[in-house]
């Protein structure tokens, strides 16, 4: 088994400072989480949109269906997280996915 790792940069956006050994959130407000749900036959996609004046800091997805893998799960430019399931087998299930944002 192979795993790929890729780090995007996302403008304006540090990688939050490390002080005495606890990561500490960028800049200054409160990390809000934002969720969004899509529904599919086929390939459900879903964005989580942060708050207006926020911007998206992190994220994630998470597929219903048991035999579904997260395809996609990446910002969308500076305020918004998306994230894509596709199925894993030759069912024809209806499943869907929820996305995460984090915002400040």
């Amino acid at each position: 088994m192979k795993f790929t790792f890729a780090v995007v940069q996302i403008p304006d956006w540090h990688w939050p400072p490390c002080q005495s050994g606890t990561w500490q959130k960028n800049g200054g407000g409160t990390v809000q989480m934002v969720t969004a749900t899509a529904s599919d036959w086929n390939q459900p996609i879903a964005t989580a949109t942060c708050p207006s004046g926020k911007k998206v800091t992190g994220g994630g997805g998470m597929c219903s269906f048991s035999n579904a893998i997260l395809k996609r799960s990446s910002p969308s430019g500076n305020s918004a997280w998306v994230a894509g399931c596709s199925q894993n087998t030759n069912q024809n299930q209806y499943y869907s996915v929820t996305t995460y944002a984090l915002c400040q």
